[in-house]
């Protein structure tokens, strides 16, 4: 008998979150020039079922998702696809439709069908979202076929989030962070298919009592919208704030992404933005904390409804949070009171729904809270998740530690320990340690238990953590997370966690539309080297060839220099790369002249500056974010010095003269921490000098740049051949 041959069957596709179901073919499509997307005409404004699946009016429909994916595939593989609307498709297309419920009706609201064939991709949804999940999935795939030609593999695949919500929630009220880096958390997250964010918009430092702060209301807090409204524009930060058009705007571009916003104005405690302006507003008395607000005052609420009334029209979401933990433990019965009353406020003015940070074991009372209000489990000394889902709550994970992020502490984690989620964590897992104790535990398919996600605090305000620094935080969690709240340990194909972080290492560093990554391109360890013996052209072997601008001229510069580059206060040097962040070297040789300006600047990006000095130091001073960090280098006028900085993964190093001098540090004096804490700078590249006019005067030579950290036995052959002009 003649034997049969078997045929390839495609193993599944790796992809984060994993699909939940892979039915391999054999041979593969691939991605060309003819490639087009596709819309379904039918569901191009959207489907029956999208306004169910989102919590935000208005949803995105498929055109707009299309239109999302279509700049993600140009930015990913070079390869400018159309988007066309069409009931058909050909082999070298993918095609956006809906209809999967009818198909298969037991797929959940954001679950899709996944066919790649020789026909084409089809990619069919329940909803718009659900669709648009299938084109992540497919990016995701790109982004690893690259070494292929973009050749995907054929199967079919069934795939839907075990978990209706998949949050990554983020504290920015105590670091400013610009609207354009809030985009990028808002793709990050929609890569990994989160589907919510929350931002909790006001906030302080930890507080004392009043006996123990005197000084209280000169602390920072944070409130970060912003409205011509006289009556609450006071309170509205002044470093960084947002406008009703910024959030339009941004809900707009968030929706495009599959994502929703839920809105946080965190009351009675977390109010010092508001007790600051009127301190007769909070407890008066010294065992109390200054930004608690006194909910026996009968000016408070009405206030708090007024505030919300102003800002309720600038969001979309049908369910938004009034934060309510950590209050006054005395005032337990007035605090759920007001909790209470909160829900009817928003139930029959706005017709929306509230949220709250679990709250009712450390505020003790004999009011029930409503059962309708979704609680945030975040501590078990403030709430028990089981107990609540007795008493009818939808329960969400945030669980501290394992789902807290807050840079700098010495309470959670600095960096979330991946593995350890990975191997651990799950939505419906409440203890890590006894994961089986159904006290402590839900189970997995309990309805009321909605999702979870990662909690992003910034406890230490601005100055303990630089914008891309958080943004490496956050990018290393959310993938694991994003693989918990959709497959879970439930996915048939789970591989192990030292199979998985590669590849989720390669995905992280080629997710479309981030820039706060901050790695530039290099064929090599060195990223830029400008010796200036040619003027300013790259010596790495990247072509990153700089430019003189203002003035800026090539000098002679002898003492075993050669030539050099010579700055005035108006001139500087311009290069095509912004910035590197961590792990980096950058070493140059300087020779400042004696007449400097205050403030004057070595090297400077959007992200920050290098300054020779500054009105009170006459040290080499990091900027970053408007912050500064002193050195204990000083580099003297007139003569010769060597310059170099370098981070990896822990800290920042200084060096003067080939030798390591300092760690570049802040001083965190939050009353329960009162340390030094070292500090990871991001190397601004853009210009050597300012070109804002304000540009350190002197010659600079031996500029060089690595892509990875550099330690003092090294420095010396970054001085090269000119180590014998040290003094």
């Amino acid at each position: 008998p003649t034997g049969t041959k078997k045929c390839h069957v495609n193993p599944t596709p790796f992809v984060i979150p994993s699909l939940q179901e892979w039915d391999g073919g054999s041979g593969n499509w691939k991605l060309n020039a003819n490639t087009r997307i596709v819309v379904d005409p039918s569901f191009a404004n959207g489907g029956a079922l999208d306004a169910d699946s989102t919590f935000m009016r208005n949803p995105s429909n498929l055109k707009q998702y299309a239109a999302s994916f279509q700049a993600d595939i140009s930015e990913v593989t070079g390869v400018n696809v159309e988007v066309v609307v069409s009931s058909t498709y050909g082999a070298n297309d993918i095609f956006l439709t809906l209809g999967a419920d009818s198909t298969d009706p037991e797929l959940n609201i954001e679950g899709y069908l996944l066919d790649i064939t020789r026909k084409g991709i089809s990619i069919q949804g329940v909803t718009s979202r659900g669709a648009f999940w299938g084109t992540r999935s497919v990016l995701q795939m790109l982004i690893l076929a690259d070494e292929r030609g973009y050749a995907l593999p054929h199967g079919h695949a069934r795939d839907f989030p075990n978990y209706s919500e998949r949050k990554f929630m983020q504290d920015i009220a105590r670091k400013p962070i610009p609207m354009s880096d809030l985009h990028e958390y808002a793709t990050l997250s929609s890569f990994y298919k989160f589907n919510t964010l929350h931002h909790h918009y006001n906030d302080n430092p930890g507080m004392q009592v009043k006996s123990l702060m005197p000084d209280w209301q000169t602390k920072y807090a944070g409130f970060r919208l912003r409205t011509e409204n006289p009556e609450y524009s006071m309170y509205a930060s002044n470093d960084t704030s947002y406008t009703k058009q910024d959030m339009r705007e941004f809900q707009d571009f968030i929706k495009a992404r599959g994502l929703d916003l839920i809105p946080e104005i965190d009351t009675p405690a977390h109010s010092l933005c508001f007790t600051k302006f009127h301190p007769n507003w909070s407890i008066q008395n010294d065992t109390a904390r200054g930004d608690w607000l006194d909910l026996g005052n009968p000016e408070v609420q009405p206030f708090l409804e007024g505030l919300w009334t102003e800002f309720i029209d600038w969001f979309d979401s049908r369910e938004v949070s009034i934060g309510a933990d950590e209050y006054d433990p005395t005032k337990g019965d007035l605090a759920r009171k007001f909790i209470n009353s909160m829900h009817d406020y928003f139930a029959t003015n706005f017709n929306r729904s509230i949220r709250m940070w679990g709250s009712d074991v450390r505020l003790q009372g004999s009011i029930e809270i409503n059962q309708n209000i979704h609680t945030d489990h975040w501590d078990w000394t403030y709430s028990s998740p089981v107990d609540l889902v007795k008493r009818g709550h939808k329960v969400s994970n945030l669980n501290a530690p394992d789902s807290y992020l807050v840079p700098r502490t010495l309470s959670y984690e600095d960096f979330i320990d991946s593995r350890k989620i990975y191997n651990l964590w799950e939505p419906w897992v409440f203890d890590i340690f006894d994961k089986t104790n159904t006290s402590r535990n839900l189970s997995p398919n309990e309805p009321l238990l909605t999702g979870g996600g990662l909690g992003n605090w910034n406890d230490f305000l601005s100055e303990s953590v630089t914008r891309v620094e958080l943004f490496d935080r956050v990018s290393r969690a959310l993938d694991v997370f994003g693989e918990k709240l959709w497959a879970g340990a439930k996915n048939s194909d789970h591989i192990s966690y030292d199979k998985w972080a590669p590849l989720a290492k390669k995905l992280r560093e080629n997710i479309p539309g981030i820039t706060l990554r901050r790695r530039p391109q290099t064929k090599g360890q060195f990223v830029m080297s400008y010796d200036f013996e040619n003027g300013v052209t790259d010596a790495s072997g990247n072509a990153y060839d700089a430019k003189l601008q203002n003035g800026a001229t090539i000098v002679e510069a002898g003492e075993g220099h050669g030539r050099a580059a010579q700055l005035t206060p108006d001139s500087y040097i311009s290069t095509p790369v912004d910035a590197i962040s961590y792990p980096y070297a950058v070493a140059m040789w300087i020779k400042p002249s004696g007449d400097q300006q205050p403030n004057a600047v070595i090297l400077e990006s959007e992200d920050g500056r290098v300054l020779i000095s500054n009105s009170t130091s006459p040290t080499v001073i990091f900027e970053q974010d408007g912050n500064q960090y002193n050195t204990q280098v000083i580099l003297p006028p007139g003569q010769w010095s060597h310059l170099a900085f370098s981070a990896d993964t822990q800290q920042t190093t200084v060096f003067f003269n080939m030798r390591r001098v300092a760690t570049v540090q802040y001083y965190n004096p939050r009353w329960d921490v009162l340390a030094n804490s070292t500090m990871l700078v991001t190397a601004p590249l853009s210009t050597i000098g300012s070109a804002k006019g304000n540009s350190m005067s002197g010659l600079v030579d031996g500029f060089v740049v690595l892509d990875r950290a550099s330690y003092g036995g090294e420095m010396a052959f970054l001085g090269k051949r000119y180590a014998d002009a040290l003094p």
